[in-house]
């Protein structure tokens, strides 16, 4: 490889090209003037095909060589022969290794490196380290990125990670080795060129120009069916992640019979996109055998019931379309949501029965898609099944799914004119993954990305990327999406948000009196929450344990304004109607082919996965639901009665119970602390009592135990009520005075050491409130007048207006 390289540099050296483009014009002038001339050109047409021939043989094996040896078998005594020619010539016309890089930095492939990695030029510094050193560091990242062979990206690659301890380039761009190996994987799938250089042959693709003389016609089907070949040739389609599934597929259609394929996935997993990839590579004659150039058709449901009157008519179409499909022989069958002909839609068409015989003797192959729930729901215990070769396409892992996108990361681009940063594309896959349960990955990032990048590249606000006359998708730019969309902070804290985090039981003690274990505890779960230290796959949990009234679910109402637009947006689940086993349905939603009844828990999660759940009166709960919540807080999953799995991670779950309110009462009655010696003593007598189960109790980030309310704390209380009342006549511009004997007053009659400060608000508006709406209604109270409360001599309430 290194004497191809001398050649290859000697003859594209600047000396070597004039010359050549000498010869060229002399020769092609000594020809042109001979045949004007009425000479024949023997030898100097001689001499013109000699300099083409070398010329041809110098473009297609001297600068194309492939290299001898793949990575994996160089044995390291000549690391050069696992190089390809590109990455090879720097060494060996540059005498040191900044000259080396300053060589490659100009490369497309290398430019196309930093533009993802969100790289400028001005960013690498060059630095002079030894050549052999960097060429088998090389190597050695190569094999780390399971190349082929040792590319200019390896290269380039290897230089960064060498001078990483100084410069701190990577650090500074928030990339890891596992980045630098998913980008290295993007070029090489965008720019395949350099490692796997295109063999020039003859290529033909479809079965040709006379296919339906050969095949037979199906004028029949077509009346009924789309080109679905025809769509799946606008783009090449990418099974990287799926190859298993892919292969699997192959191999059920090549049967002799039940020759049938059902994919079954959630949406967003792929489906389609293994069928798109059979048409494409069966219509580019790559599959081999029987699975060249088949026609793949999609079955028009619509149109196939359109205008039958009975069952009959129905069945004598279908019978029509398989007659023409076996005779054809070229045709496979593409039926997306399958379960619409077997009973499941509106269509109310069921032609299993009709169906079963053909697919069974394999006259009619045909692929089929469904979702999770659906197969569980219409095929799982239906004897059509026998007839399929059944595929589930199960969520990719994290890394898998980003290499999956990164395949539709060109199309994107390509699509909205835009460019995407391989940061965007990272955090589109785990924020795709954590907000967006609708779908599955990679289904949800790509259609995130094409959000995001429609968006910017609508946006008049960002400037175009250097000198492309594109926009750069930045992880900034998705995180914001996210945002807008989940209605929930994502990004690390800035200005205000830090502020509150910093002051949040301040904020938090606005609204909430004393409690301060309680407040402690949110506060600083908030902050580990924001500053990215919980990465739990567990939600966030509390159990708050206290009498009713003292401020357990005013504490979950203040955080859900501070933090999640307000008590409209928290899930709020009162669990005292969840008695009997029943409300595990209610929570579960129904089961497949028992109703559409949404789960009241699983789907609003699976709606707003950032949720703040709100369960009041837990003990009341069914010990079955009990167990659900084990299953939440512990793997922070849970899967519906429709098969659907829904996710917890986002969302902070608070658990409200009154047990062991008359324990804490007296305890508290009698002087005791609230320490962790009483708390250990509170969860003990919790489980002799047989409320919790000391699983479901240990499985909470932390129980909380709520005081009961002194007089210092009602009077607090009473406080924070009359400030909201004032609130609201202010807005109306009337102003509010209360006197400190009327809140003494309220105090004295208004609390229930029972009940806590509930009392308090009835006692409020049925008092004070009605006496100002009686003045308001008799016009006596109007804006711009005060409305002054005091006590009058007999120790009633009495209000002046002024």
């Amino acid at each position: 490889m290194i004497e191809y390289a001398k050649i290859y540099h000697f003859y594209r050296s600047a000396l070597m090209r004039s010359i050549r483009l000498i010869i060229f014009s002399i020769l092609l002038f000594v020809v042109v003037n001979q045949f004007v001339h009425g000479i024949s050109p023997k030898v100097a047409l001689l001499s013109f095909n000699l300099f083409v021939m070398i010329e041809v043989f110098f473009h297609f094996k001297i600068s194309k060589p492939v290299p001898s040896i793949t990575v994996t078998k160089n044995d390291r005594k000549d690391i050069f022969q696992s190089f390809t020619m590109q990455a090879l010539s720097p060494f060996v016309t540059q005498g040191k290794t900044s000259g080396v890089i300053k060589k490659l930095i100009d490369l497309p492939q290398v430019k196309l490196f930093l533009q993802k990695a969100d790289m400028s030029h001005k960013d690498v510094v060059f630095v002079d380290i030894d050549k052999e050193l960097l060429a088998k560091s090389a190597l050695d990242t190569a094999v780390t990125f399971k190349g082929k062979f040792v590319t200019t990206i390896d290269v380039f690659v290897a230089y960064l990670l060498l001078i990483e301890k100084d410069q701190k380039l990577l650090f500074a761009k928030q990339l890891k080795s596992e980045d630098l190996y998913n980008i290295s994987y993007w070029i090489r799938q965008v720019a395949p060129q350099e490692e796997n250089p295109k063999k020039v042959r003859v290529r033909f693709e479809g079965a040709g120009v006379g296919e339906d003389l050969v095949s037979g016609w199906t004028p029949e089907t077509k009346k009924y069916t789309a080109q679905f070949t025809s769509l799946a040739l606008k783009e090449t389609p990418l099974i990287r992640g799926r190859e298993q599934e892919f292969k699997t597929m192959l191999e059920g259609l090549i049967k002799v019979e039940n020759n049938n394929i059902l994919l079954v996935g959630d949406i967003g997993s792929g489906k389609e996109n293994l069928v798109r990839a059979l048409s494409y590579y069966s219509f580019e004659g790559e599959l081999g055998g029987y699975l060249n150039y088949k026609r793949v058709l999609e079955l028009l449901v619509g149109a196939l019931t359109a205008g039958a009157t009975n069952r009959s008519d129905l069945e004598s179409r279908l019978q029509e379309i398989i007659a023409e499909i076996s005779h054809a022989g070229d045709v496979i069958i593409y039926v997306p949501e399958f379960q619409n002909i077997i009973g499941a839609s509106s269509y109310g068409l069921d032609l299993s029965g009709a169906l079963l015989p053909y697919l069974k003797l394999g006259n009619l192959p045909l692929i089929a898609t469904m979702t999770t729930g659906s197969y569980k729901a219409y095929m799982e215990k239906n004897s059509l099944k026998e007839a399929f070769s059944v595929i589930e396409l199960k969520e990719p892992d994290k890394n898998s799914a980003i290499q999956m996108v990164l395949g539709d990361g060109t199309n994107i681009e390509r699509k909205y004119n835009a460019i995407l940063s391989y940061k965007s594309i990272a955090s589109a896959v785990e924020l795709a993954n954590r907000f967006f349960q609708d779908q599955a990955l990679p289904g949800n990032a790509v259609s995130l990305l094409e959000t995001v990048a429609n968006k910017i590249a609508l946006s008049k606000d960002i400037p175009f990327f250097e000198k492309t006359h594109k926009k750069m998708v930045l992880e900034e730019h998705v995180v914001k999406q996210v945002e807008e969309q989940a209605h929930v902070a994502i990004g690390m804290p800035t200005g205000a948000e830090i502020d509150l985090l910093l002051h949040l039981e301040e904020r938090l003690h606005e609204r909430v009196i004393e409690q301060n274990e309680a407040i402690t505890a949110i506060s600083e779960a908030m902050r580990r929450v924001r500053s990215g230290m919980n990465t739990s796959e567990r939600p966030v949990s509390f159990l708050f344990l206290g009498p009713t009234g003292v401020g357990k679910t005013e504490t979950a109402k203040t955080l859900a304004d501070f933090y999640y637009g307000g008590e409209k947006n928290m899930i709020r689940l009162d669990m005292s109607e969840y008695t009997d086993e029943d409300g595990v349905k209610r929570l579960l939603g129904s089961a497949p082919g028992e109703g559409d009844e949404r789960g009241e828990l699983t789907d609003k999660v699976h709606d707003n996965p950032a949720s703040l759940i709100l369960l009041d009166e837990f003990e009341k709960a069914n010990p079955k639901i009990h167990n659900l919540f084990l299953q939440v807080l512990d793997d922070g999953r849970l899967t519906d009665n429709k098969g659907v799995t829904v996710s917890f991670r986002n969302a902070i779950i608070i658990a409200t119970s009154n047990a062991g309110s008359e324990f804490i009462r007296e305890e508290v009655g009698k002087g005791t602390k609230i320490d962790k010696e009483f708390q250990q003593r509170l969860l003990e007598y919790l489980q002799t009592k047989n409320i919790f189960k000391p699983e479901l109790l240990n499985r909470f980030d932390d129980v909380v135990t709520f005081k009961p309310l002194g007089e210092a704390q009602v009077v607090q209380v009473i406080k924070l009520l009359l400030g909201s009342l004032a609130k609201t006549l202010t807005d109306q511009d009337i102003k509010l005075i209360v006197d400190d004997a009327v809140i003494e007053k309220i105090a004295k009659e208004g609390f229930d050491s029972e009940f806590g400060a509930r009392p308090l608000r009835r006692y409020i508006q049925d008092n004070i409130e009605d006496m100002i709406a009686q003045k308001k209604l008799t016009k006596e109270l109007d804006r711009g007048k005060t409305a002054a409360f005091s006590i009058d001599g007999t120790g009633a309430l009495k209000l002046t207006v002024s």
